[in-house]
């Protein structure tokens, strides 16, 4: 894969002609990693072909701190045959297919987006520890909306409280309210004062917003926007600001 010049074009491994970067293109799927993006795309008009920024750009290995143990390699896989090929990715649990990062030995895949998730965030209802993205915690149960955790999750190891990385971010209007009544420090905000309804239409635990439908929701769209309201400044122009303004209300 080249890198990026001033013509903003790409030859990538995976398709015969170069892409180039566009801008504010609205909702696609890339046909790299297989998953929903938005706003910016590498495209190749003449096929209709879409990748995301990231899946564009990525280096062929990755060292993460998701998976300290190996370098993780690049790959592109077409899709399964069988039931028992079908793989997973180890951090949002969606499928993984195309383009995707992969440990082989230990069986550890990852799409390269979530491969981008950052390590530590700034949880606002919670500022007395950051919250680190963790396969395990003290719970399997959501301080936020209250929903079961299946996949990653941001944890306060020291306040032993988990929270899904769909939900990390959607606590503005609790944080307001928690912030006017207390005084002094910020402490830890009790589950009975922490609750409040799950504002993202599909959480990772799969919960949906009551009267809507899980169906509405396209593969990786949570993990997505879920990226876009946690890296925004971790990554700069990794995903344009038309896109987070259409899948978070404003980052």
């Amino acid at each position: 894969m080249s890198s990026l010049g001033e013509q903003q074009a790409v030859q990538h491994f995976i398709h015969v002609h170069p892409v180039t970067k566009v801008e504010g293109f609205g909702g696609f799927k890339c046909n790299g990693c297989k998953t929903y993006g938005f706003g910016k795309t590498y495209r190749c008009i003449p096929c209709n072909y879409d990748l995301h920024e990231y899946c564009a750009t990525c280096p062929p290995t990755l060292l993460s701190f998701l998976h300290p143990e190996h370098e993780l390699q690049l790959v592109f896989k077409g899709p399964a045959q069988t039931p028992q090929d079908r793989r997973g990715c180890n951090i949002c649990h969606e499928l993984a297919e195309g383009l995707y990062y992969q440990c082989e030995p230990c069986g550890f895949e990852v799409h390269p987006l979530c491969s981008q998730l950052p390590k530590k965030v700034t949880h606002v209802p919670h500022r007395t520890h950051p919250l680190e993205l963790s396969h395990m915690g003290a719970s399997n149960m959501c301080m936020v909306c209250q929903g079961a955790i299946r996949s990653w999750r941001y944890k306060c190891g020291p306040c032993r409280f988990d929270v899904h990385m769909a939900c990390v971010n959607s606590s503005a209007s609790a944080a307001r309210s928690i912030q006017q009544t207390s005084s002094g420090p910020q402490a830890c905000v009790p589950p009975s004062q922490y609750h409040q309804p799950c504002h993202n239409h599909v959480c990772g635990c799969g919960h949906t917003n009551q009267g809507e439908q899980q169906s509405g929701s396209s593969t990786g769209q949570t993990m997505f926007s879920t990226l876009l309201s946690l890296s925004v400044e971790c990554i700069p122009d990794l995903i344009s600001s038309t896109a987070c303004a259409a899948l978070t209300g404003g980052c």
